[in-house]
C-alpha cells in the first residue's frame, strides 16, 4: 500500500489571459502517481437557433468568461495509493462559481485564508467590512482541497475539478 501525501496544483490566472497549471507531487514514495491538469473555457455559440455550450483551451479569458480547471491523477504504480489529497488555489482575478468543485469518491472542502485551514461549505466564517463575522459565500474561497476516499487502484485514473469566473 502506498501512502499518498497530498497533491497541491498551482492555477494561476491572469487579468486578460489564463495560463496552464503547473503541478507540484509531495508523495511517500516519491513517482507513483502522475498527474495532469487542464485549464478550459466556456464557450457557447448558436447552432441553429439554439445555445450550445462547449469547452475549449484557455489560451484567453476575458472578464465574465467561465473557466473549468480539471486535475487528473493516476496511480502508476503495482500498488494501492491511499491517503490522497488535491488542492488548488482559486487563481486570482477569478471567483470560484457556486458548487461546482467535483470529484468522484472525495470529500470537498474550502479555505478562505490562502490554504491555513479547510471546512466544508458553509461552515466557513469570515469577518466582513463592517467588522461583524458572516458565514463564508463562494467568493470569500480561496482554495478547494479534495481528499480521495479509499485506495486508488494501480493504474487507474481519477479526476476533480471546479469552475470560476474571470472577473
Amino acid at each position: 500500500m502506498i501512502k499518498t501525501k497530498s497533491i497541491n496544483t498551482l492555477a494561476l490566472g491572469l487579468v486578460m489571459a489564463v495560463s496552464t497549471i503547473s503541478t507540484n507531487v509531495s508523495a511517500a514514495p516519491q513517482g507513483h502517481l502522475k498527474v495532469t491538469s487542464k485549464v478550459q473555457k466556456l464557450v457557447v455559440t448558436n447552432r441553429n437557433g439554439k445555445k450550445v455550450a462547449t469547452y475549449v483551451p484557455a489560451a484567453k479569458v476575458l472578464p465574465g468568461e467561465t473557466v473549468q480547471y480539471n486535475t487528473f491523477f493516476q496511480n502508476v504504480s503495482n500498488q494501492p495509493a491511499n491517503g490522497i489529497t488535491i488542492v488548488n488555489p482559486i487563481p486570482k482575478h477569478t471567483v470560484y462559481l457556486p458548487n461546482t468543485a467535483q470529484g468522484q469518491n472525495t470529500v470537498v472542502s474550502f479555505s478562505v485564508n490562502g490554504g491555513k485551514s479547510y471546512a466544508p461549505k458553509g461552515a466557513l466564517k469570515v469577518r466582513g467590512r463592517d467588522g461583524k463575522v458572516r458565514v463564508a459565500q463562494p467568493t470569500d474561497y480561496t482554495n478547494v482541497k479534495w481528499q480521495y476516499k479509499g485506495n486508488l487502484a494501480p493504474k487507474a485514473t481519477k479526476s476533480v475539478g471546479f469552475k470560476v469566473r474571470l472577473r
